[in-house]
C-alpha cells in the first residue's frame, strides 16, 4: 500500500515530521494523566493486594484461598453491584466521582499495610472493587464529556486526530487509559517486588506494592482536582452482568456457541491467575515470579486483542476463536505441568495472546452476519467474561486446596501439587467448551480445517476443488485498469476526471467509466439501489444487484477496453461492494468477495486510489439531495471506512491511499506520479530512442 507519507523523491509528497495532530488542550490532558495514573493503581493493587492476602495464611491450602479470595472479592462487586455503581455515578457530579473513588481508595490501600491481617485485606479488595466500579464509568463519561466542548472552561480537545468527531476518539482513549495500563502495572510490580526481596524482611514484601499503590491514588486525585468542571453530557448506563445471561445473547443457535467459547477462555485464563501467586511460590519465584507471570500474561493478552483481527485474514472470525479456546485450553494444561518458572511465563504469554484473539474474534463474529443492529451479543459476551472469571477465582483455588500435593509413582516420580491438578481440571472444562463451541460456530462445515488454514496464510480464501468455479481469462496487451475509492464526498469523481484528462493529454487511449450504472442495464439497477424509495431491499439482494451491475460493466466496458489496449479509469469497482455491504452491511466480507470475482471473472484493478476523508467532512461535501446509501448513519459510513483501510492494509501493493482533506492540484500530482509507475510503453520499445518524439495514441 503506497501512503502518502512514503519516501518518493516527488516534489509533492509531504516533508517527514509533519503531523496533523492536534495538542489536546490543558483540562483534557490533565484528565487523561490523571485517569491512566488511576489505572495504573488499579491495575496495580490486583497482584499487590492478592500478593498480600498470601502473607498471613498457614499452609498451601491456605495461601490458595486467600489469594483466590483477594481477586474474587475484587471482581464480585463488578457481577453483583454493577447497574447500582451506574445509577449512583450517573446521578453526582462527574469529577466529584473521580475524586471520591480515588480518595478512598487511596485511604483503603494505605490502611492494608499498617492492619496486615487477612479479614481486613479481603475487606478491602470488596472496598476497592465497590469504588472502582463507581470510578469505571465516570472515568469513561469524562473524556467524552470534555472532547465534545462543553466545557465551562472553554479547555476542550479541538479536533480529533483524523478531523473526525472529537468525542467518539475520546471514548476510544478513555478505554486505552483505564485498560492500557495492565501490562505496565503487572511489570511494576514485579520490579517493586525485587526491591522490596532485598530490602524488606519477608513478612513485609508485599508492603511496598501497596505503598506505590496508595500514592498512584492520592496523585490521581491531585491531577484530577486540577480539573475545573467535567460536563455531564454523556449518559452512564452500565448493565447488570447477570441478567444478559438468563436473556441470552439474541444470536441464533450457533451464535450461542460464542458464550461458551469466550467462557471457556476466561476460564483457562481465570485459572492460571488464581493460582499463580502459591504456585509461581512453589516454583521459587515468590512475588517477582507473580509478578512476571502477570506481565506474560498481560501483554499476551493485549498482542491477541491487536492482532486478532488482522492475523489470518480472510480466515473465518468463528473458527478462529474456537481454536483459540482450545489453543487456550491446551496452554493451561502445559502451564500446569511444567515445573519451570520461566517456561511458565511465557506459556502464560501465549495463554494471554490465545485470549485476547478470542476476544477480539468473538466481538468481529457478532457484527455479522446474523447479530443484531444493538448491542445485546456484546453485552452478553462482557457478562460470560466477568462471570467465568468469578468461578475461576473462587472455585479454582478452593480445588486446588482440597486436593493437596500428590505424588505420582511413575519412572523417577513427580509431585503434583494442588494448584497444578485445579488448572488441569479447568483445562479440560475449557477445552470441551472449545471443541463443542467450535462445532458451533463453524460456517464453513465441510471446509478441511488445515487447507483452509493454509490459504489464510497466503491471504486466500479456500474454496475445495469441486466449487471452483475456473473465471474466463483475462485477454489485454497493454490495458491498464485503474479504480477510485473512498467514502462519499472524497473527491473520486474528480480525481477520476482529472486522471483520465491527464492521461489523454499524454496521448493514451482512456475510457472513463463508474459503478453503479455504466450500462443500459446498469442505469436501472443503480436507480432501484440508490433510489430513497426503494425500501424493503435485503441486504443480500443489494448485495448481489450490485455483483449483477458489477458483471455487466466488466463484460461490456471494461474487458472489451483492456484487451484493445486502453486506459480503464473507473470511479467505484469491487472494492466498494466489499467496504459497504460487508463491512457497511455487517455481511460475511468473503462471500462478498466470491460472488464478485465469479461476476468479473477475477478481474482486478491495477491500481486502486483511495482517497480518505472523515465520514462526516465529506458528508457535507455533497451538493445534491443524499440518495439511499448516503442517507445512512454515520456509524454506517465510519464502517465503510474501516473496511477501505482494512482492505488497504490486506493488499499494499494495490493501493495508493491518500488524504482526501489535501489540496486537489496536490492530490493530483500524487496520482500521476504513482499511475507513472504502471503505465505502459505508449509504442514499441527504442522508437522513442529513434524519433526523440512522444507520439499520440489515437483511438483504435
Amino acid at each position: 500500500m503506497t501512503r502518502t507519507d512514503a519516501t518518493r523523491p516527488h516534489p509533492a509528497a509531504p516533508q517527514p515530521g509533519a503531523s496533523s495532530l492536534p495538542a489536546p488542550a490543558g483540562p483534557f490532558r490533565r484528565l487523561r494523566s490523571a485517569l491512566a495514573v488511576s489505572g495504573l493503581g488499579l491495575w496495580l493493587a490486583v497482584p499487590a493486594l492478592s500478593a498480600m492476602a498470601v502473607l498471613p495464611a498457614d499452609g498451601t491450602g491456605a495461601r490458595l484461598r486467600a489469594a483466590g479470595g483477594a481477586l474474587a472479592l475484587l471482581v464480585l462487586p463488578a457481577v453483583l453491584l454493577a447497574p447500582l455503581a451506574g445509577a449512583l455515578t450517573d446521578r453526582i457530579d462527574r469529577r466529584l466521582a473521580l475524586l471520591i473513588a480515588d480518595a478512598l481508595r487511596f485511604v483503603v490501600v494505605l490502611t492494608v499495610p499498617l492492619v496486615d491481617a487477612l479479614p481486613w485485606t479481603l475487606a478491602a479488595s470488596f472496598l476497592v472493587g465497590c469504588l472502582s466500579l463507581l470510578w469505571a464509568p465516570a472515568a469513561a463519561a469524562s473524556l467524552p464529556a470534555l472532547a465534545s466542548g462543553e466545557s465551562h472552561g472553554g479547555g476542550v480537545l479541538v479536533a480529533s486526530a483524523a478531523g473526525g468527531d472529537p468525542a467518539a476518539d475520546a471514548r476510544r482513549t478513555a478505554v486505552r487509559v483505564v485498560y492500557g495500563p495492565a501490562p505496565v502495572a503487572a511489570l511494576v510490580f514485579a520490579l517493586l517486588a525485587l526491591i522490596a526481596n532485598a530490602a524488606l524482611g519477608a513478612s513485609h514484601r508485599a508492603d511496598l506494592a501497596l505503598y506505590v499503590t496508595a500514592v498512584l491514588f492520592v496523585v490521581s486525585a491531585a491531577l484530577t482536582a486540577l480539573v475545573k468542571d467535567v460536563p455531564a453530557t454523556e449518559p452512564i448506563s452500565v448493565p447488570a452482568p447477570l441478567k444478559p445471561l438468563f436473556q441470552g445473547p439474541g444470536l441464533d443457535r450457533a451464535g450461542r456457541g460464542l458464550g461458551l467459547a469466550v467462557g471457556g477462555v476466561a476460564l483457562a485464563a481465570g485459572a492460571a491467575v488464581a493460582v499463580a501467586r502459591v504456585h509461581t511460590g512453589e516454583l521459587g519465584g515468590g512475588d517477582a515470579g507473580y509478578g512476571a507471570v502477570l506481565t506474560g500474561l498481560a501483554v499476551g493478552l493485549a498482542s491477541g486483542l491487536f492482532l486478532g483481527p488482522r492475523v489470518l485474514g480472510p480466515f473465518s472470525r468463528r473458527r478462529l476463536l474456537g481454536l483459540a479456546v482450545i489453543a487456550a485450553a491446551l496452554l493451561l494444561i502445559v502451564d500446569a505441568l511444567v515445573r519451570n518458572l520461566v517456561v511458565v511465563a511465557f506459556v502464560t504469554a501465549f495463554l494471554g495472546v490465545a485470549a485476547g484473539a478470542a476476544w477480539s474474534s468473538g466481538v468481529a463474529a457478532v457484527r455479522y452476519p446474523d447479530a443484531p443492529e444493538n448491542d445485546r451479543p456484546r453485552v452478553f459476551l462482557r457478562s460470560v467474561v466477568l462471570v467465568a472469571a468469578l468461578v475461576a477465582f473462587a472455585a479454582v483455588p478452593a480445588v486446588a486446596g482440597a486436593l493437596g500435593s500428590h505424588r505420582i509413582d511413575a519412572g523417577d516420580g513427580y509431585d503434583l501439587d494442588g494448584s497444578m491438578a485445579a488448572q488441569l481440571i479447568a483445562a479440560v472444562l475449557a477445552l470441551v467448551a472449545g471443541l463443542v463451541a467450535y462445532r458451533r460456530l463453524d460456517d464453513r462445515p465441510g471446509i478441511p480445517l488445515v487447507a483452509d488454514l493454509r490459504a489464510a496464510l497466503r491471504g486466500e480464501v479456500y474454496v475445495p476443488p469441486s466449487q471452483v468455479v475456473e473465471p474466463e481469462p483475462v485477454r489485454r496487451e497493454h490495458g491498464v485498469f485503474i479504480a477510485f475509492e473512498g467514502g462519499e464526498g472524497a473527491g473520486k469523481t474528480t480525481q477520476a476526471r482529472l486522471a483520465a484528462i491527464w492521461l489523454r493529454d499524454h496521448g493514451y487511449d482512456v475510457i472513463t467509466t463508474h459503478e453503479p450504472g455504466a450500462t443500459k442495464i446498469g442505469m436501472r439497477l443503480r436507480a432501484m439501489l440508490l433510489d430513497r424509495d426503494t425500501t424493503g431491499l435485503s441486504d443480500r439482494a443489494e448485495s448481489l444487484l450490485y455483483a449483477a451491475d458489477r458483471a455487466d460493466h466488466v463484460a461490456n466496458v471494461i474487458r472489451p477496453a483492456l484487451e484493445r489496449g486502453a486506459i480503464v479509469v473507473s470511479d467505484r469497482y469491487l472494492d466498494s461492494s466489499l467496504a459497504y455491504q460487508g463491512y457497511g452491511r455487517r455481511q460475511p466480507v468473503e462471500d462478498i468477495a466470491r460472488v464478485n470475482a465469479w461476476a468479473t471473472g477475477g478481474l482486478m484493478p491495477d491500481l486502486t486510489v483511495l482517497l480518505e476523508v472523515p465520514p462526516a467532512d465529506g458528508l457535507r461535501r455533497l451538493s445534491a439531495p443524499a440518495d439511499r446509501i448516503e442517507s445512512e448513519p454515520q456509524e454506517f459510513h465510519e464502517r465503510v471506512q474501516a473496511g477501505f483501510r482494512a482492505l488497504a492494509e490486506a493488499d499494499p501493493d494495490r493501493y495508493l491511499v491518500l488524504d482526501a482533506s489535501r489540496p486537489q492540484a496536490e492530490l493530483s500530482r500524487l496520482i500521476q506520479y504513482r499511475i507513472r509507475e504502471i503505465l505502459p510503453d505508449p509504442i514499441p520499445a527504442g522508437t522513442e530512442d529513434a524519433t526523440s518524439t512522444f507520439p499520440a495514441i489515437t483511438d483504435v
